[in-house]
Parts: C-alpha cells; structure tokens; sequence
C-alpha cells in the first residue's frame, strides 16, 4: 500500500506510471540492474531501457554503463524531488505566457454538485471575507462554519446570521455574528460576501448528501446584491432576533455602509445621538466625493430590531447640517439624495 501510494505521488508530479514503478524499484535496491528493474515492473527489458533513460533525464537515477551489467543507482531522494521541483519551475515562465488570465478573472459563475464541496467554499467564503457576511443557513450544519465566523469577528467584520430550521436544541455563541436570528422553516442557504461573492442552494444540498440539488456560486456584483435582497425581503424578516452586539466604542471608521448603519443605529436606539463625517456624492452621478459632517438624526434599517425601514433593503441615514437635510445611504444607492463611503461616526459632546 505504501508503495502504491508512493507511485500515485510521483504521477502527480510528471511520471508515468511506468517511470514511477521503475524508480520504486532502483530505490529500494539502492544499486540495481536492467533485468532486475524489469522483472520486479513487470516492464519488458526493452522497454526498461527507455523508462530508466527518462529518469536519468529527469535526474532521478544514474545509469553506469561502464561495468557489465550496467548499473542503476538512485540520486538521493532529497536531490532527486529537488530536480523535478527545479524542472518545474523552469518552464512556469512559459507556462504563464500561455495561462490566459483574462479569462479566469471573468469566471464568475459555477454549480457546485458536492455536498461537501458547498460546505468546504462557504468556509472558504468566510474565511476570504474582509467588510461583511450574509449567512442563511440550517441550524444542523452551522457547526461546520462556526469557526470561521468566530474567527471573522475577531477580525471585525460585520456579520448577519438566519439560521433556519431552528428547534431551540442548536445552541447558538453570541460570538459568531453581530446580529444572530433564527426561524422554524426551511429557506435557502444563502451567503454574500462583501458585496463581491455569493452562493445560493436549497437547504437540501446541505443537509443530504445523497441529494440531487446544487449550489452555485457568483462573483458578479449585480447579482450579489440580488441575492442580498431576496434574503432581505424574503427571509430575514421573518426571523426572530437571539442575539445583538453591544456598540462599539467611538470615534469609529467603516469603509462599508452596513456596518456603520448597524452602529448608528444601536447608538440611536440609546437616545445618544451621533455625528457622521464622511464621504459623498449625489446618487446615481460619477462627480467627485466630497467630505460633509452632520448630525445623524434617523437610521432607516432593517438589521437589527426594532426595523425601521419602509422598504425591505431600505439602509439610510437622515442627516442634518446647518445647510439642511438630506439623506445618504451607501453604495449605489438610488432613492437617498447622496451615496456615502468613508463613514466616520462620532458622538456628539453633552450639550
């Protein structure tokens, strides 16, 4: 079995399977000979001269054909893995002029089959995400994100959990998500991240690993924002709040707006009014961003209870400066009179 499994290496490597056995074969008798090298691969002797050739090339082996019979002589294993390491190497200048990685970028969309595979990618998601993660999943299988998603709080960003087909017996840590809610039904399985990557599924492909179901993933900002929405709309709404970090401590900067909505909201909820400073620009235009500050008077949001949206995805300031009133909401935005980036929220000093 060890050795098998020592040929299966090799081939990843660039061997054949011949090239493999034969090397095998010099290496566990140290000083060999051409019949014996064919008789123990089962490789005709004719042949054994062009396989044991090869390995000299790769060099693997050396070939002594000064004493009757020639002899075989393995290099070293140290020396030889770092021959073929060498040799490999040596041509990824030439094998990066041929990748076309133009192409790879635009891949942005596959279906994933595997059970296991979804499960091993939304880790990877998670892992991978800097600024925010929206997560949908059944209650049964969060333990196979769990550490991830303790590990992306710990690194500060931003999280929403539903977790679905919730019975009361998953316990579920307050240190795994900013806003944690739960609901009795099926729903997808959903999961954005930063606004850039997505995957959606039935729940089934999750929880059945003989299930017929897939997933798939995106990487096109449209439909992320997409998929964000329906989970919105569609679930989230329906969910019942468990848990809500407490606030942060200010001043504060977020370079996404979900975060800093979630914060200013906490902090109005408490009756302790804020100053925003940041970065904006009239919605759905391509001017220049300019710095304004204001009073933060009204989050509108449907994060953390109590909502106060008007509409599903609704994520907006009111914010009053002494030139008036406007409103802001984030990335894209389109009914908000401006669109913000670079949030600083400050407390406003006791009056």
């Amino acid at each position: 079995m060890v050795e098998d499994n020592i040929v299966d290496e090799l081939t990843r490597f660039g061997l054949s399977e011949k090239e493999a056995l034969a090397y095998v074969s010099v290496l566990q008798n140290g000083s060999t000979t051409m019949r014996v090298v064919s008789e123990e691969t089962d490789i005709s002797k004719s042949y054994a001269y062009d396989i044991v050739g090869k390995l000299e090339e790769r060099e693997l082996i050396e070939i002594d054909d000064h004493v009757q019979p020639t002899q075989l002589r393995a290099i070293p294993p140290s020396e030889g893995i770092e021959n073929l390491v060498s040799q490999l190497h040596s041509i990824e200048t030439q094998l990066d002029d041929l990748f076309d990685s133009e192409s790879y970028e635009q891949q942005k969309f596959s279906i994933i089959k595997s059970r296991r595979t979804i499960l091993t990618q939304l880790v990877d998601l998670i892992d991978s995400a800097t600024d925010e993660i929206v997560l949908a999943l059944p209650a049964s299988v969060l333990h196979r994100v769990e550490d991830s998603l303790r590990d992306a709080q710990e690194r500060g960003v931003f999280c929403m959990l539903l977790v679905t087909e919730y019975d009361d017996e998953v316990e579920i840590s307050d240190s795994i998500a900013n806003v944690v809610q739960t609901w009795d039904a099926p729903a997808p399985v959903t999961l954005t991240i930063d606004r850039s990557d997505g995957i959606v599924s039935s729940a089934d492909a999750v929880l059945n690993s003989n299930s017929d179901e897939y997933a798939i993933y995106h990487a096109e900002e449209q439909i992320v924002s997409s998929l964000f929405d329906s989970f919105i709309a569609n679930y989230w709404l329906m969910g019942e709040q468990r848990h809500a970090a407490q606030k942060g401590s200010l001043p504060a900067t977020f370079t996404s707006f979900r975060p800093a909505v979630f914060e200013a909201a906490l902090y109005l909820m408490d009756e302790q009014p804020l100053t925003a400073e940041m970065e904006v620009r009239p919605t759905q235009s391509d001017d220049s961003f300019e710095i304004v500050e204001g009073t933060i008077v009204e989050v509108k949001q449907s994060i953390v209870r109590p909502f106060s949206n008007e509409f599903p995805t609704q994520e907006s300031f009111v914010v009053e400066t002494p030139d008036g009133t406007f409103t802001v909401g984030g990335a894209k935005a389109f009914i908000e009179d401006f669109e913000a980036r670079n949030i600083t929220l400050k407390r406003e000093p006791d009056r």
